[in-house]
């Protein structure tokens, strides 16, 4: 018995290849039978006729040929793609690498008492002093110093509003 699991998609693709040469085949005859049965045979010559001509038949492709013809034609498919995806890849790695760095800029900056932390994102958000000191309940001085110190780590806090 034959494992199914096994046969990969070169092999089904080889399979199916096959079976389609072989149903070209089986139709082409039966085409050439049927027009042989439509036409009555004209009454043959008494003189001898031309030699029939000999065409050579197309050398046969085998599994490694029709392999390789099927590498060929993926690779040329594949291969548009695949620089696609290089160059996504690229562009990946780019923005892991930045992300990386940010990551450890954040983490060599001293910590923030918790009390400011929502504060500090406001500041990074560009909201102003008032702004800040509103929603966090402190004053307007502590408000500046956030956004100051905000600007200092390159977290925003643009001019104030």
């Amino acid at each position: 018995m034959i494992d199914v699991s096994a046969i990969g998609w070169k092999e089904a693709a080889l399979l199916a290849l096959v079976i389609l040469a072989t149903y070209m085949g089986y139709a082409l005859m039966r085409l050439s039978t049927l027009n042989a049965r439509r036409e009555q045979p004209a009454p043959e010559p008494l003189a001898d006729p031309d030699p029939p001509t000999i065409v050579p038949a197309a050398p046969a492709l085998g599994p490694d040929d029709i392999e390789a013809l099927l590498d060929t034609l993926l690779d040329r498919r594949l291969a548009p793609l695949m620089q696609q995806m290089e160059i996504r890849l690229d562009q990946a790695e780019l923005r892991i690498d930045e992300l990386g760095r940010r990551v450890e800029t954040v983490n060599q900056l001293p910590p923030v008492a918790p009390q400011y932390s929502e504060a500090l994102s406001l500041a990074a958000r560009g909201l102003s002093a008032e702004d800040i000191a509103d929603q966090c309940e402190m004053s307007v001085g502590e408000a500046e110093l956030v956004r100051t110190l905000a600007k200092s780590r390159g977290m925003g806090g643009g001019e104030e509003t």
